[in-house]
């Protein structure tokens, strides 16, 4: 899911025109956050790519925009997004991801951990992780949702991507004397790895992270809180559904706990809550920007 700024970039468009043609035509009614902030899925960010090469193209705005909203014009999903990674690198991403996939949708164990053993050999832990493995997972769910990947191989990839940043996790170093951070999923939200692989990066960068994991409750986000004296507190937002539960849990942690910074990250952390600092999308981005907040505050650093 992407922000408006988002999908601006990606589209080429400016977000005033992208409400525009949201508005007056219909091209696509993104998702909305409990803030009333728009989110655009990927076949959103599709239509609305279409519909302004018609316009470049000469086509009138209301015609372009019955044409995509009417389906007279195909509208082609995108490949799963692969940043630049430099040199031949980038196509053996591709084939790396490719395989990761088609490894999961034959139950394939061997093949998942060649895959996985190829493309965490690509750069360094953050370049992987936002160049590859974040496009690889999102491949993966779109696999399954398409019926393409069983749940079952779905859970196959998913554990041992889990696996190998759990071991990156603990390469980093349990020991830092840098700002310590708690960091974790809101109640009822499962889906871990992007926040294991921020809280690795995190502890790359020499933060002090005590990773919570995975629907942690309110009440348990508030105790470890009070028992390690963190300076951050940092909720994943995966999904719409998790914003609930993960807007109260920072409103809590706000107001029991002066001081404290409280951020959100993930797809659908921007604009949690007033008084939380949204984090960036990449997940390399995100942990720096979390270590230059944390060690701006912190004499001596």
């Amino acid at each position: 899911m992407f922000t408006i700024k988002q999908a601006a970039r990606l589209t080429g468009v400016r977000e005033a025109t992208l409400r525009t043609w949201e508005k007056r035509y219909g091209v696509v009614a993104p998702l909305r956050t409990s803030a009333g902030y728009r989110l655009y899925d990927n076949e959103a960010i599709a239509a609305l790519t279409v519909m302004r090469k018609l316009v470049d193209a000469g086509w009138a705005p209301a015609e372009a925009g019955r044409a995509v909203h009417d389906g007279r014009v195909p509208i082609v999903l995108p490949e799963p997004a692969l940043p630049a990674v430099g040199g031949d690198r980038d196509a053996d991403a591709a084939t790396y991801l490719k395989q990761f996939v088609t490894s999961a949708a034959l139950m394939d164990k061997d093949g998942i951990e060649h895959s996985l053993d190829r493309g965490f050999a690509i750069g360094s832990f953050e370049q992987v992780v936002d160049a590859w493995l974040c496009p690889a997972l999102v491949a993966l769910g779109e696999g399954w949702a398409r019926g393409q990947v069983d749940i079952a191989g779905e859970h196959i990839a998913s554990h041992a991507v889990l696996r190998r940043l759990s071991a990156a996790f603990e390469a980093a170093g349990r020991r830092s004397r840098g700002p310590s951070v708690v960091l974790g999923l809101p109640p009822g939200s499962q889906h871990e790895l992007g926040a294991l692989a921020f809280a690795t990066a995190s502890r790359r960068l020499g933060l002090d992270v005590l990773y919570l994991g995975a629907n942690v409750p309110r009440a348990s986000w508030d105790a470890a809180v009070a028992r390690h004296s963190p300076r951050a507190a940092v909720l994943g937002v995966v999904t719409a559904a998790d914003r609930p539960s993960a807007a109260a849990t920072a409103e809590l942690l706000l107001g029991s706990h002066p001081g404290l910074v409280v951020a959100s990250g993930g797809a659908f952390g921007p604009h949690l809550a007033d008084g939380v600092v949204s984090l960036p999308s990449s997940v390399a981005e995100a942990a720096a920007e979390l270590d230059r907040l944390l060690r701006a505050q912190t004499p001596g650093e």
